[in-house]
């Protein structure tokens, strides 16, 4: 297995378990579910962010988040959904861009 392949598996298998270990932060655990799930790169990132955007309009609206994580797999109170898309939505504009969401994904614990 090559270094990269290697260094990816680990970092699927670290998030996982801190996923397991009861992270409640809903952006940790969107970032934790990414890794998880191979998604450490801007590439993956990118993947996620399309799969989520439902209208293909390179943005994300509150229905396509909402269902973007439940499709993730995380568990969240409405309130949650609505704080975290608030919070990542830094320009207030009803929309998370896809810079909005890389931003979050990296510099928000």
């Amino acid at each position: 297995m090559a270094s990269t392949e290697r260094h990816e598996q680990d970092m699927r298998q670290k998030a996982a378990r801190a996923l397991r270990g009861g992270v409640r932060d809903p952006i940790e655990m969107l970032r934790l579910q990414c890794l998880a799930r191979g998604a450490a790169g801007i590439k993956g990132l990118g993947r996620a962010f399309r799969i989520m955007d439902d209208d293909g309009n390179k943005k994300l609206d509150l229905n396509e988040f909402r269902k973007g994580i439940s499709d993730y797999g995380l568990v969240l109170e409405e309130e949650e959904i609505r704080d975290t898309f608030a919070l990542i939505d830094v320009d207030h504009s009803g929309a998370i861009s896809f810079d909005e969401f890389l931003k979050h994904r990296y510099y928000l614990r």
